[in-house]
């Protein structure tokens, strides 16, 4: 295992690539300035480091240099010093073993990082925990199956008080007219069930059973048949493939009935804490790096799943269940509730997905399945843009699932029209005072010729320069404000722009006197 030293001031790239180092076993401490990263060095404390070379309080030259004496080789990054000369300086000047120009191949990088610097073989790392090493099947299928919290507290509720109902008029009866429990190497094993598509809040003909039991337990006549203990409530899908899913692996002893149980969301490794705007810079984070893997999305019982191939998202997943695909199409007005039932039935007769069925049944042909696709996933991505708590954490792991409709969104274009359809006008003045200034960033994730601006926009972008104020600029531009203010916040999330800081000169002149 080696110990790594990442220098990067963008803080969510820095934790996707100290993660990326992580899952090859490794131990990666990242900082965010040069400061951060002199007050580490002492001897032995690393064995190789990634340096950003364009830092907030000091050249990286600066810092690869100072890590000559410690021992401690380095490769360089950057997305503003690029070309080959840069590269040989950065070697032949600064000690650098090697120079990736952003945006780089993350996983390039780090075996580069590996061979260059001849790090010592990573060590295997530790096994993950059950929740975390789930099947990427059963994690979209627990996606797809668990319900909301409350539809499980409601269904425990009224299983509940059905026993309740029950209990006192059981125990009232002779034990003569009980049956018999039968031993449990004779007992019947239990009946499967077909996979259900849709959750079903409760079982109304169970409960129903155990009603009429309750009206019909009064003491019994002398020729009063015996009868039958009551069964116990058939436990409808999702519930029993979610219990199957979370106990994955465990050891469950054969005589014991299956129990529900309230279980929560799995305790994922999570890598940062989610703050204002910081799903956007996760997407920039992961665009920049150009990375492959998954990128999860916790806050309290809510659970995203968003997956990346060469930095683009490609499919989302949800456990709320009005972001699943047959719900969502409901809501885009696509299906009645003679189709739903329709689509339930054959999903739950066939085993497959909802979008398989909706196909089979002819609600939709593979262009229209993929375009609602692309729909549901964005607005599950969106609908994390507001989100100012909970946390997120990265895994390598790549989608793998046969029957999926794999897309390829562009994120600087997903981050921009989220703004533009989702922000209100009355949050878009609180996040874009009239008084602040922006202008381009220097080291930006996406290159201008990438983003889909139309004329007014890209003219507005022109516009922030950094000597002008946002009412300097709503006066330029034929937009209208809030098409203006979305624009110039989806441009700041994207990181193309980002406000200047009003700081005074510590150069004094003088004209001589």
């Amino acid at each position: 295992m080696a110990r790594l030293l990442i220098v990067e001031d963008n803080p969510e790239l820095a934790s996707l690539m100290a993660a990326a180092a992580q899952s090859r076993g490794h131990f990666a401490q990242a900082v965010h300035t040069g400061e951060e990263a002199l007050a580490l060095l002492r001897p032995g404390a690393f064995d190789a480091a990634v340096v950003d070379l364009l830092l907030p309080d000091m050249s990286g030259t600066e810092l690869l240099t100072a890590l000559v004496p410690h021992c401690i080789p380095a490769i360089a990054i950057s997305g503003v010093y690029k070309g080959d000369r840069l590269a040989r300086e950065a070697v032949a000047l600064y000690g650098a073993r090697d120079f990736f120009a952003k945006p780089f191949e993350l996983d390039a990088l780090l075996d580069a990082l590996e061979q260059k610097c001849r790090l010592p073989s990573p060590a295997t790392p530790p096994p993950l925990p059950p929740e975390a090493a789930m099947e990427e099947e059963d994690i979209l299928e627990l996606m797809e199956l668990a319900p909301l919290e409350e539809e499980l507290e409601e269904l425990e509720t009224e299983l509940d008080e059905a026993e309740e109902l029950t209990q006192p008029a059981i125990s009232a009866l002779p034990p003569d007219a009980l049956p018999s429990e039968a031993p449990p190497s004779e007992a019947p094993p239990p009946k499967p069930r077909p996979r259900s598509a849709e959750p079903i809040l409760g079982p109304p003909d169970e409960l129903m059973h155990l009603a009429e039991l309750v009206e019909d337990a009064s003491p019994p006549e002398p020729q009063a048949p015996v009868l039958q203990e009551p069964p116990e409530p058939e436990i409808f899908l999702p519930f029993g493939e979610r219990e199957k899913v979370w106990a994955k692996g465990a050891p469950q002893e054969p005589s014991a009935p299956p129990r529900v149980r309230r279980r929560s969301l799995p305790e994922w490794t999570l890598e940062g804490e989610i703050k204002e705007a910081t799903v956007p810079r996760l997407l920039n984070a992961y665009y920049e790096a150009r990375h492959h893997g998954e990128l999860k999305l916790k806050q309290d019982q809510i659970l995203k799943v968003v997956y990346f191939e060469a930095g683009l998202p490609v499919y989302a997943a949800s456990n709320l269940a009005h972001e699943r695909f047959a719900r969502f199409c409901a809501r885009k007005g696509l299906l009645s509730e003679s189709d739903l039932q329709a689509v339930a039935a054959l999903s739950k007769e066939e085993g497959v997905r909802t979008g398989d069925a909706m196909t089979r049944l002819g609600l939709l042909d593979a262009d229209k399945r993929r375009a609602l696709v692309e729909e549901q996933v964005k607005e599950i991505i969106w609908s994390t843009f507001s989100w100012a708590t909970g946390g997120y954490g990265f895994s390598p792991m790549r989608l793998q699932r046969a029957g999926l409709v794999k897309l390829s969104i562009f994120p600087g274009d997903l981050i921009l029209e989220g703004v533009l359809k989702l922000e209100t006008l009355v949050a878009l003045r609180q996040k874009m005072g009239r008084t602040r200034r922006l202008f381009p960033t220097a080291d930006p994730p996406y290159a201008l010729h990438e983003l889909k601006l139309a004329g007014p926009q890209a003219m507005l972008l022109a516009y922030a320069d950094g000597s002008k104020t946002v009412e300097d600029l709503l006066t330029l531009t034929d937009l209208s404000e809030r098409e203006t203010l979305a624009t110039l916040r989806g441009l700041e999330l994207m990181g193309i722009l980002q406000e200047r800081r009003e700081e005074p000169s510590k150069r004094r002149i003088t004209f001589g006197l």
